[in-house]
């Protein structure tokens, strides 16, 4: 096997610098430590050995920090009082969702739904390539759960909570009975 130049070079300088810190008897430098000089009486650094520490209701800081801890009585007393507040109501937020269409082919109908630039189609045998039915999620935090005549039902995802989007006009197909579909000749 033969090495590459590089190679063979780079072991030669490596073996070399073994060899003469092998051989190479000066002692190495004595670096001098500086000694540092504290005042003899700092009574707010003090620290007190835990041999003489007096327990307080068995309460003995190990690890003093300066910071005086507070009563053990008073801290069972605030730990034990109920809080008078409220739990915090967990607010859904509003649908981010639009409905902005309608059509109905073999009497099956078929509601255009959008967010922003995304738009879906939910419908239940229709042959669209982004269609959407229950049980199917939207967005990682919304899920079409039930479609009915009158309405839509949304879990919001991260709390479980229902909402509902009413259809209005949209919940029946539209009839053109009114409308008079013979041609006036002028």
């Amino acid at each position: 096997m033969k090495l590459p130049r590089y190679l063979q070079f780079a072991l030669l300088i490596t073996g070399a610098l073994v060899l003469y810190s092998l051989v190479d008897d000066a002692p190495d430098g004595v670096e001098e430590i500086a000694v540092v000089q504290r005042p003899a009486h700092v009574d707010s650094n003090r620290l007190t050995p835990v041999s003489e520490l007096k327990p307080q209701d068995g309460f003995i800081d190990i690890f003093p920090s300066g910071i005086k801890p507070a009563d053990v009585q008073t801290s069972r007393e605030v730990l034990a009082k109920p809080k008078d507040a409220e739990p915090p109501k967990i607010v859904t937020p509003p649908l981010p969702f639009r409905l902005v269409g309608a059509w109905w082919s073999d009497n099956q109908r078929a509601l255009m739904l959008q967010q922003a630039d995304q738009q879906w189609i939910i419908c239940r045998r229709c042959r669209a390539p982004e269609r959407v039915w229950t049980g199917m999620n939207l967005t990682k935090d919304w899920q079409l759960k039930s479609v009915s005549a009158q309405s839509l039902t949304f879990i919001w995802l991260p709390q479980m909570r229902e909402q509902h989007m009413a259809l209005g006009d949209m919940d029946a197909e539209p009839t053109f009975s009114g409308l008079n579909n013979t041609h006036h000749a002028k």
